[in-house]
């Protein structure tokens, strides 16, 4: 098991972010998915090592992240918010982060240019970044957290501000880690994302785990629950009901009790959406 995570508790001032967290992550691709709020980036930085624990442990490959050697030098992290001296060049910066992770010199300058092209970006490494737009700079971020060859990489919110042909890009990059032996955590709100990107999925709210497991098993959290219905026929639903989706010809319903309208197949986000409601 690369990571166990086992009765974490987090607090931030009075209020309790993380509610008691066990899970184990196994290398492949884990979106971990919730609404803005669900303490996302919190367990990240416990992860990380950024915060330090209120309760339980967190292990990489059976020992405590705080005391492991081996766990540092193996981790590859791209927060939500990165920045970067403006005043220097993309090399210089990446050589920066190449220090930081204690990469020999000789090793830095291959290392970068790899990184660098995986993210398109391999054009601009002379450039100031302050010449670089804000989709540029997270490519960066994301070129960072691969350096030094990393087993465990946690990239939160890794897909904001690129473009669509970037997110793209970002997507065949993860997919090329699978069946390399490495962690992928990728932390975001958008259920796109972890439906062409990966293997298992934590849903996460008001800092508890909700459902851990492949994807498949959760959109099929929500079979019989989803239903195609007139728009006329809306006010005739029975009991608690979520409007997945709204057209001129009717309504894609995740409801609660079972409905005299078309059943549909269900979608990882009307598993998402029936978890998140109590539907499931």
């Amino acid at each position: 098991m690369m990571l166990s995570i086992t009765g974490l508790r987090k607090k931030l001032g009075r209020r309790e972010i993380l509610k008691g967290i066990d899970a184990e992550l196994e290398a492949g691709v884990v979106g971990l998915l919730g609404a803005n709020g669900a303490g996302k980036t919190t367990i990240i930085r416990c992860l990380t090592g950024i915060y330090d624990l209120d309760a339980g442990t967190v292990a990489y490959e059976g020992e405590d992240i705080q005391k492991s050697k081996t766990y540092r030098p193996n981790l590859g992290y791209l927060p939500q918010a990165f920045g970067m001296f403006r005043e220097l060049t993309v090399y210089e910066m990446m050589d920066y982060f190449c220090a930081l992770k204690k990469v020999p010199k000789e090793k830095r300058p291959a290392m970068i240019e790899d990184c660098l092209q995986k993210v398109n970006l391999e054009d601009r490494i002379r450039s100031r970044v302050s010449t670089l737009s804000g989709g540029m700079v997270r490519r960066v971020g994301i070129a960072q957290s691969l350096l030094g060859d990393a087993r465990v990489i946690i990239m939160d919110e890794p897909t904001s501000g690129l473009d669509p042909q970037e997110r793209a890009r970002f997507k065949n990059m993860v997919a090329r880690m699978k069946g390399q032996d490495k962690l992928a955590l990728i932390s975001t709100h958008i259920v796109e994302d972890v439906e062409s990107l990966c293997d298992r999925v934590l849903v996460m709210h008001e800092g508890q785990v909700l459902f851990n497991g492949d994807c498949e098993a959760l959109a099929a959290r929500a079979q019989g629950l989803v239903y195609q219905v007139p728009n006329r026929a809306i006010p005739q639903i029975k009991g608690e009901y979520y409007e997945a989706q709204v057209t001129q010809a009717g309504s894609r319903v995740i409801c609660r009790e079972p409905q005299d309208f078309e059943l549909l197949e269900p979608s990882l986000e009307d598993g998402y959406m029936a978890v998140m409601k109590g539907y499931a």
